[in-house]
């Protein structure tokens, strides 16, 4: 959720280019593949026109686009160094995978599973989603998915749709109003978000090949704010939120921005002046970029000379400290301004009585997860069917990391975390340990030793 602001100013600047866009949601890369050799892998997009691949165990990586249409990755998450995978796909027609990683070379075809394509109608606009079944046999569970911020497609981006249905899950996966082929304005108002979500269930449980199945909803980042409150407005089966929060957005924003001035060792005193400048950015965000400028420019003019100004970041402090007034004011004829900054997320994840499980990372740089963790761990005190696994060495996206001089490193998908997933939602039970998984319990008293 970092950057938010920035990375969709960046995507209203390319909206003009939706040609291309449209063209790209085609891409008959995506999808599952079985190997050769027993194993089943992941394509989903990656950067500019690259992609990344996935194994069901989270070993990953960004595979780089070559002259001559091959794709090559070196170790850890995005690294083109010392390549170990090379992957040299066929045509669409045939879907076929060559796939030679270590040395060891498989051949593979893309899982041609049965997608069901569906316009859903909504206030003021229509989504549109892809339904997507197990092959061969009826699935046992639907999810459907709910995508975090940000203005790109989620049936194009997302890949929980290629692997949960390796598992007998079929999976819903839509673009929000105003993304992808999705029609309307961009919004991050959590109860239209939810609203909308509320047609999409009703529209998924009446399809004839999911009609009867247990059906829940997965919200990923800033998903985890739309899903339990659905869950209230409409009747399902289980809640997942992954990677999410249990605190207002505004408090997200602070708690980013206090995350790195402790982190740059900065004193009480300047974490204080800092915490000024922050406070003046909520005013301009809750005024969408129109009001609040004569007090965030006077403490500018205070601080801007302070070590730790350039240190502001946040959700959306630094974008709003570092655009300029005419960038802010383009901006806010396309960034959806009607987020509820002090939207307080725990009334309505009290009132969920189905089963959940919230998956969080340890090591969250994008959503700090203290306040998360210390509600959970209230609700689990008096609730039996709330369960939470924390992936301890995980960034934002269950994503593990080792850390460096120069920040966190990224590595792969947390071990563990896809079959948890597939478990969880199959049985509403945690019943073994996935990767380095820890209760509330465990990781507290990891973290205190």
């Amino acid at each position: 959720m970092k950057t938010l602001l920035l990375s969709l100013f960046t995507a209203a600047l390319i909206t003009s280019t939706a040609t291309a866009q449209t063209e790209s949601y085609s891409n008959c890369r995506n999808g599952a593949y079985a190997l050769s050799d027993g194993s089943q892998l992941v394509i989903s997009p990656s950067q500019d026109n690259d992609l990344r691949y996935r194994r069901l165990d989270g070993t990953t990586g960004r595979l780089f686009l070559q002259a001559d249409s091959s794709y090559l990755s070196g170790p850890g998450w995005a690294n083109a160094k010392d390549p170990n995978v090379f992957a040299h796909f066929g045509g669409c027609a045939n879907g076929s995978l060559v796939f030679k990683q270590d040395g060891k070379t498989s051949t593979g075809k893309r899982i041609p599973f049965p997608v069901i394509p569906m316009h859903i109608p909504v206030k003021g606009a229509s989504v549109y989603g892809e339904l997507y079944l197990p092959v061969n046999h009826k699935p046992r569970a639907v999810v459907i998915l709910h995508d975090g911020s940000g203005g790109s497609s989620a049936v194009y981006n997302n890949y929980k749709q290629y692997i949960l249905p390796l598992g007998d899950i079929a999976v819903f996966v839509y673009d929000k109003r105003g993304t992808g082929r999705s029609t309307g304005q961009l919004s991050a108002n959590f109860e239209l978000l939810a609203a909308d979500m509320v047609a999409v269930v009703k529209a998924v449980k009446a399809q004839a090949a999911v009609k009867g199945l247990p059906t829940g909803l997965m919200g990923e980042s800033q998903g985890g704010w739309v899903v339990p409150l659905t869950a209230t407005l409409t009747p399902v089966d289980f809640v997942v939120a992954s990677y999410s929060l249990l605190i207002a957005p505004k408090e997200e924003n602070r708690q980013e921005v206090l995350h790195d001035l402790k982190n740059g060792h900065y004193s009480d005193e300047d974490i204080a002046k800092a915490m000024q400048v922050v406070a003046a950015t909520d005013q301009v965000f809750r005024t969408g970029f129109s009001g609040g400028f004569a007090e965030l420019d006077a403490l500018k003019a205070k601080y801007k000379q302070e070590p730790w100004f350039a240190s502001l970041q946040g959700d959306y402090t630094g974008p709003i400290l570092n655009l300029s007034r005419a960038q802010l004011d383009s901006l806010k004829q396309t960034f959806p301004t009607d987020i509820q900054l002090d939207y307080d997320p725990l009334p309505p994840f009290r009132r969920v009585n189905v089963p959940m499980l919230w998956v969080i990372a340890g090591k969250d740089t994008e959503a700090p997860n203290a306040g998360t963790i210390a509600a959970l761990k209230d609700a689990t005190a008096t609730r039996k069917n709330i369960d939470v696994v924390i992936f301890p060495n995980a960034d934002h996206g269950i994503i593990d990391v080792r850390d460096s001089p120069d920040g966190p490193v990224l590595l792969r998908q947390s071990a563990g975390y896809f079959d948890l997933l597939r478990d969880w939602i199959l049985t509403r039970q945690i019943k073994k340990r996935y990767g380095d998984g820890l209760s509330i319990t465990n990781y507290e008293l990891r973290i205190t030793n």
